[in-house]
């Protein structure tokens, strides 16, 4: 049995307070429930039916587990007060949300051993929001199933709200032709989903593109004219960073905003939340085409804010609240007082030059404000960690000292989605622990508590250094965009400024082989996500294929891991290279096809076949 230290250094989130007492408790427990809400009920049971799973041979309960509701005791309402004595375990939260929060650390203080040790914890989160926004429209369409793991995952760690960010990846039943059920979700799996989410006490959120981002929609024949420039080519003929860049709506033309009407009235029939992404970011060409002269540039903030006002009327008459992206509105402070009062700021920024104070401005002026940071890991094999740290941490300290309601961690899927939801578990899971606590540990304290988190049991662990090795082996994606430069051909990259040096690529690589050789000796099967080895293996073996990249563009020789005969020729040595990628891509595959629906695939098997050919003529020349 872990020690009591070992055990409060595990937890994570982390606790507030932790107090130990004399003796240790003795599972299995019987259930005594006073709360009203069910799920808290449903929950406690299937933990504990759980446990008895994995002990059978333990015998009969030997102590109670309490829960119950004291509202009014604790500093927030979704915290809770655990004590445990010999004779018991008593579970109070300061609301049925705190008693689910207090179950998740009772089940990470237990993990699964027969007897736990006796104390008081008492915790609570800084922020009410604590949520994930998850990109499922850009590449990878998730199955249910995914998207089931998700929602427990993020249970686990005492997030509240879940957003499914989509462009058209959502099968409408006005125009079946946006999506079918191989490339977008459907309105039964959404309704399952929230079910499923509305029993672990999250909020299943929409965020909808309907402005700006609006490329594969627009493409459509039957939508081109609505454009506000109008597309050239079809969605299929556009490279990923034209479909990362979109097409943005006519706000002016009335079929437009039948259009919109249709797309959220499906939309929220489908989602039964309260709120409402309705997203507004980024529309590039907004009265740069065909409304150039009807929208002059001093009237273009009040031309998209009466565009925000129509779509945010649509969903309040729905009885929604309504959230909408900071990147615009922030230009345009003058034009604030215009904001409906009940419309969420969801202010973002991903890198160090994140306009974090900028919190401030919105939360002053009476609007409801939401740190987003993100997950770093978009256009990367793996995402870049250190960055993605600093960006959530920093976010979360300035949401605290200015008031912000809460943290949304973003996690998005730029340039056909090529990056692993396994990359992206560290930073979520630190965007969680953060939304919970904005002085939540960092660097290696948090690394043991992931690690813990990730792969529960010590006996099957890893040596704890791969999660070092695989931070020394993201470094280098903080500097570049690793994936959109493994994939871009060699003549394009050869004067990119961020490409890395060889010494760079070399350490990084190096690092990458170091972590996938210590995953490789863990059962999948030790992982709470059982897939999460394996993609974790395959982003550390794309980090060494993009070094051999990184060598060609230098003008030297990659480094052949597939062994080979000395006297090898050249082309022998360029057949072994091909064959390892080849190898590298079929295990990227079935990865994603674990894990996704084959919306998507199609496009990186192509992408890493042009890279096959890209390597063999430029190694050939």
């Amino acid at each position: 049995m872990n020690s009591t230290e070992n055990r409060e250094q595990q937890l994570l989130p982390q606790v507030r307070e932790f107090t130990r007492l004399d003796g240790t408790c003795s599972l299995p427990a019987r259930l005594q429930a006073e709360s009203a809400d069910n799920r808290v009920v449903r929950a406690a049971e299937r933990w504990l039916n759980e446990f008895a799973a994995a002990h059978v041979a333990d015998g009969a309960p030997s102590c109670t587990l309490t829960i119950a509701e004291e509202a009014g005791t604790l500093p927030h309402r979704d915290g809770y007060r655990i004590r445990v004595e010999r004779e018991g375990i008593r579970i109070l939260g300061g609301s049925a949300v705190g008693c689910f929060h207090g179950l998740q650390t009772l089940s990470q203080v237990a993990r699964g051993a027969a007897e736990i040790p006796c104390g008081e914890i008492v915790d609570w989160p800084d922020f009410s929001m604590r949520g994930l926004l998850h990109d499922v429209t850009r590449g990878k369409v998730p199955t249910l199933n995914t998207l089931k793991l998700l929602a427990n995952r993020l249970a686990s760690l005492k997030i509240n709200q879940l957003q499914l960010y989509i462009e058209h990846a959502f099968v409408f039943d006005f125009d079946p032709e946006i999506a079918d059920e191989l490339h977008g979700l459907t309105p039964d799996e959404i309704r399952e989903l929230d079910t499923y989410c509305r029993e672990r006490f999250i909020d299943l959120v929409p965020a909808v593109a309907t402005l700006g981002h609006m490329g594969r929609i627009l493409s459509l024949p039957q939508y081109r004219h609505l454009a506000e420039i109008e597309p050239e080519s079809s969605w299929e003929e556009k490279s990923w960073p034209q479909r990362a860049r979109g097409l943005t709506l006519d706000v002016l033309n009335s079929e437009s905003h039948r259009l919109i009407e249709r797309i959220w009235g499906e939309i929220l029939d489908a989602f039964s939340s309260p709120v409402v992404n309705i997203c507004g970011d980024e529309p590039w060409d907004l009265g740069k085409g065909r409304n150039r002269d009807r929208i002059p540039s001093e009237k273009i903030g009040d031309a998209y804010i009466d565009h925000i006002l129509r779509t945010h009327d649509i969903c309040a008459r729905r009885g929604r609240r309504t959230q909408v992206w900071s990147d615009v509105v922030t230009k345009h402070p003058q034009l604030f007082h215009r904001l409906s009062r009940d419309l969420t700021i969801l202010h973002w920024g991903y890198d160090d030059k994140a306009d974090y104070e900028g919190t401030r401005r919105f939360v002053e002026d009476g609007l409801g404000t939401v740190c987003c940071p993100g997950t770093s890991g978009w256009k990367r094999v793996l995402n870049a960690m250190n960055l993605a740290e600093r960006n959530i941490s920093t976010f979360a300290r300035a949401g605290k000292e200015h008031g912000a309601s809460g943290i949304l961690n973003t996690d998005w899927g730029d340039h056909g989605h090529f990056n692993a939801l396994a990359c992206s578990w560290h930073a979520i899971a630190l965007g969680a622990a953060c939304a919970w606590r904005a002085d939540h540990p960092i660097g290696d304290d948090f690394d043991r508590r992931f690690a813990r988190w990730l792969i529960p049991n010590t006996e099957s662990s890893p040596s704890p250094s791969w999660i070092e090795s695989l931070r020394q082996a993201s470094n280098i994606a903080e500097r570049c965009e690793t994936w959109r430069l493994l994939w871009q051909p060699i003549e394009q990259i050869k004067n990119n400024s961020t490409l890395p040096a060889l010494e760079d690529a070399d350490q990084a690589a190096n690092s990458a082989r170091r972590a996938a050789d210590l995953l490789r000796h863990t059962d999948s099967t030790a992982f709470v996500d059982p897939m999460a080895r394996n993609e974790l293996i395959v982003a550390c073996e794309f980090t060494d294929l993009f070094a051999d990249k990184v060598r060609l563009v230098r003008g030297e020789k990659p480094t052949i891991r597939t062994p080979a005969p000395e006297d090898s020729t050249d082309r022998m040595w360029i057949d072994f290279l091909m064959d390892d990628l080849k190898v590298k891509r079929e295990k990227f595959a079935d990865c994603w096809s674990f894990r996704n629906k084959p919306s998507g695939l199609m496009d990186i098997r192509r992408a890493l076949a042009n890279v096959c050919d890209d390597v063999r003529i430029t190694a050939l020349e």
